[in-house]
């Protein structure tokens, strides 16, 4: 059996499952059905690696993305690896249906690798990088926002809060 083009693993959960481990849909594709081949408690799953076996394995135009996907949803990306960044840890954030959450089966819980052009997986990064942005925004306005209540008279440009402000939000 030749050597793997890559790995994943459910830090804190499970051993590298190695590319031959997951089905291989065609040429670029594989699927890991998670409940079968880690736990049927796939809500315990909090973050993934994906990782390259050997160094400059891939065609340097392009990378391994990683999806995740839950019975009822599309395949949503999560992040990459490629020759200059050979491995990745990345939250699994399962997508929950407006149901409720899918009950653990065969098939119900999916791991996608997908290789792509390099140029694609850069999109999407990007695109992930300004999720984290805008959320870690709403964090900082909603804090300000929290703090700001305290103020009961105008101090001009300065607020005055409580010292366990922080505790209490």
């Amino acid at each position: 059996m030749a050597n793997p083009l890559f790995g994943v693993m459910f830090v804190g959960h499970s051993y590298p499952i190695f590319e031959h481990q997951l089905q291989r849909v065609d040429a670029t594709h594989w699927v890991l059905d998670v409940c079968t081949t880690v736990t049927p408690n796939y809500w315990d799953l909090k973050e993934i690696s994906i990782f390259l076996t050997q160094p400059n394995t891939l065609d340097p135009n392009v990378a391994l993305g990683l999806y995740v996907k839950t019975a009822g949803s599309e395949w949503l990306y999560r992040g990459c690896c490629h020759n200059g960044h050979p491995n990745e840890v990345m939250p699994l954030q399962w997508p929950l249906p407006e149901a409720g959450p899918v009950p653990p089966g065969p098939g119900a819980i999916q791991v996608g690798i997908s290789v792509e052009p390099g140029a694609e997986i850069i999109h999407k990064e990007g695109s992930k990088l300004g999720a984290r942005e805008d959320f870690a925004k709403r964090v900082g306005m909603d804090l300000f926002r929290f703090m700001e209540s305290f103020q009961k008279s105008s101090m001009g440009d300065h607020l005055l809060v409580p010292a366990n402000a922080l505790d209490r939000w």
